[in-house]
């Protein structure tokens, strides 16, 4: 039972945030044109940002996380830079 109960733990624990298992793309996508998106340090608005991706240019999948704003937050890789945009401004 031990084994069976540790065995669904891990499984579960495995899909929350498992990145994906080969190298996903996509670009940076906004509603306004010329416009950029905020790569940040961590999954909310609170977290600063460390870069703007400029809208169309391209980014590197790492993982997703639900962030404190109940949103979708993708780790992405963009010009060598990692971290947090929302799903939202990211299309695949």
């Amino acid at each position: 039972m031990k084994r069976l109960i540790t065995s669904l733990l891990l499984a579960v624990s495995c899909s929350i945030a498992a990145p994906p298992a080969q190298a996903q793309y996509g670009y940076a996508c906004t509603r306004d044109y010329g416009s950029s998106v905020n790569l940040r340090r961590g999954p909310t608005r609170s977290y600063p940002v460390i870069a703007s991706i400029p809208a169309g240019a391209p980014v590197r999948f790492l993982s997703w996380v639900w962030g404190g704003d109940s949103m979708r937050w993708y780790r992405v890789e963009s010009s060598g830079l990692v971290g947090f945009a929302r799903e939202d401004y990211l299309c695949p």
